[in-house]
């Protein structure tokens, strides 16, 4: 009887477990249309090619452990999320940041930072990066 019960419980410790973990769906990028380019493309180059374009999707994806919805409604092209928006400005600053900060240096860090430098994962930059931005500000005083 003991047996059974403790065998009823790993079961059951087991399933909640694995229940526990979110299961990451890949979005369907090869459902995204292409016909004559995209639409509304206002920092990213207008002649971007559809697989340089998924890419980096998927990378914003990671970097910020979201999916597509997070930034998009259904129409892809429509500007009716706010984050991407903010997303656009973000690209905006990276891209600034590398340009004056880190290309100077030398071709292998013309894009040492990315979204997932400060984001790691999250929607929020870490606790850590503000904390550096911090002090850095405080040094330049």
């Amino acid at each position: 009887m003991k047996k059974s019960i403790a065998f009823i419980a790993l079961i059951f410790c087991v399933g909640m477990i694995f229940s526990a973990y979110k299961i990451y769906e890949e979005p369907e990028y090869e459902s995204i249309e292409f016909n004559d380019g995209f639409k509304n493309l206002k920092v990213l180059p207008q002649n971007i090619s559809k697989d340089s374009l998924m890419g980096l999707m998927k990378s914003y994806n990671k970097a910020l452990g979201v999916k597509c919805n997070h930034c998009h409604s259904k129409d892809k092209s429509a500007d009716d999320v706010y984050a991407k928006e903010i997303t656009r400005h973000m690209i905006k600053m990276t891209n600034e940041l590398n340009e004056k900060e880190f290309n100077p240096i030398g071709e292998k860090y013309k894009n040492a930072i990315n979204c997932a430098t400060c984001h790691r994962g999250s929607t929020s930059p870490m606790k850590a990066t503000a904390e550096f931005i911090t002090k850095e500000i405080e040094v330049k005083k």
